[in-house]
């Protein structure tokens, strides 16, 4: 016994229109009935389809991928809101501190799916799995595996953070054109024994970073 599972990713992708052929029977997500093909579609998931291929019968592998891809097509990844500390209403921070990044624990659990069509059941779970910053000044990407901590305690550290090494007024607009990125995964399981991961999948919000340099000031 085998199957193949076969999974790509393109997280930029233009959406196609809805075709005019026969939607086919409705799916259930959740006790309501759905169209076999949704109208509209989370722009981050339109490129990632789900291939699944198997050598036996009883897995009903056609069936387990149509079911499979509907429950994606339902599903949409929340944007991250990223906070940021030092705090500060347009996002500006020092040069040679640690600048925290963060997002709220109500972004960062698991979401749910299933679908239940043509004798099958898949369940999707699309979990939350790193946390990243592109900090826009030319260092490598800050990767951390979590949503962040919230800075609480002067001295105290976190995975999270970027030092800034230089500032920002150098650049064209005054501030780093960053952005605050989350990596999910997404797991699908079938009553037919077949499953499979999807991801990773990037969601991205850009940030415009003010980075200054402190100014010291003596007196007598």
């Amino acid at each position: 016994m085998r199957f193949i599972v076969i999974l790509a990713c393109l997280c930029s992708v233009s959406l196609a229109a809805p075709s005019a052929e026969a939607t086919g029977p409705a799916l259930t997500l959740g006790g309501v009935g759905l169209p076999e093909r949704p109208p509209t579609r989370d722009p981050v998931l339109a490129g990632v389809h789900i291939d699944v291929s198997s050598s036996e019968p009883a897995h009903r592998a056609p069936q387990v991928g149509a079911a499979a891809n509907s429950a994606l097509s339902t599903l949409s990844l929340p944007r991250p809101v990223p906070r940021f500390a030092p705090p500060a209403a347009h996002v500006r921070t020092l040069v040679g501190i640690d600048t925290w990044f963060w997002v709220p624990a109500f972004q960062w659990r698991p979401i749910v799916r299933f679908v239940a069509a043509g004798g099958v059941v898949v369940t999707l779970v699309a979990t939350p799995i790193a946390l990243q910053l592109r900090p826009g000044d030319g260092s490598p990407l800050v990767s951390c595996p979590g949503p962040g901590s919230p800075w609480l305690v002067p001295g105290s550290r976190s995975l999270c953070s970027h030092v800034f090494q230089r500032a920002s007024t150098a650049t064209a607009s005054g501030r780093y054109r960053a952005a605050v990125q989350a990596v999910w995964t997404i797991r699908w399981t079938s009553s037919t024994g077949l499953s499979g991961v999807v991801g990773p999948v990037v969601v991205s919000t850009p940030v415009s970073l003010l980075v200054a340099e402190a100014q010291a000031v003596l007196g007598r």
